[in-house]
């Protein structure tokens, strides 16, 4: 049984990569009078649907190809300094860690790992397991499975599923960046907050 085609248009998609927020694609089209096309993709929407964006378009195979390259190349210097940023060690916490989930349990208001093992390689990282829970179903020990939270080390909010955690990270495992980061979020929390009529 063959493979569903990944079309764009008119363009089967020949070559991908897919480097920090953005994909990069190569495509062919015999019906086109520019039969081949670059474009970048993500999926960075509510419905996580493909979004498809700056196609070129170009009947010259050479000039498509060190434009795919020099996209991924671009891709790769934005994420490695994005991942500058993070002055602390970046290997990646296990199930050692934590204390062990228990999927009926609630984890809203707890520092969760994320497991790295199915994040691309790019994210298998410390900075993007650290989270701490805040709502979603599978968050309270319900049937579903979505865990909304924040990421400590960018303050970024995301959703998750509750398979995709490991567990609650051990007291003694959490490292001080990690702390502080809570410390900072739990505050802009409170600041958020209305004051009651004893505080006005």
């Amino acid at each position: 049984m063959s493979e569903e085609k990944r079309m764009v248009g008119s363009y089967e998609v020949e070559q991908s990569i897919f480097i920090g927020e953005k994909e990069v694609l190569f495509g062919v089209s015999k019906k086109e009078e520019y039969p081949f096309m670059v474009c970048y993709c993500d999926y960075n929407n509510p419905l996580s649907a493909p979004w498809y964006t700056e196609a070129v378009g170009t009947d010259d195979y050479l000039e498509a190809m060190e434009l795919f390259c020099d996209r991924v190349q671009a891709q790769i210097v934005l994420t490695r300094s994005e991942q500058e940023k993070f002055k602390f060690d970046k290997t990646p916490f296990t199930a050692a860690d934590c204390i062990p989930d228990k999927k009926s349990e609630s984890i809203i208001g707890k520092v969760v790992v994320i497991d790295a093992e199915p994040k691309r390689y790019e994210y298998r990282h410390a900075a993007y397991q650290l989270v701490l829970a805040d709502g979603g179903n599978g968050a309270s020990g319900g049937r579903g499975q979505a865990v909304f939270g924040t990421y400590l080390a960018t303050g970024e909010r995301s959703r998750w599923e509750r398979y995709d955690v490991l567990g609650e990270i051990r007291p003694e495992r959490m490292p001080q960046w990690a702390k502080e980061a809570l410390n900072a979020i739990q505050n802009q929390e409170k600041a958020k907050k209305p004051h009651s009529r004893e505080e006005r």
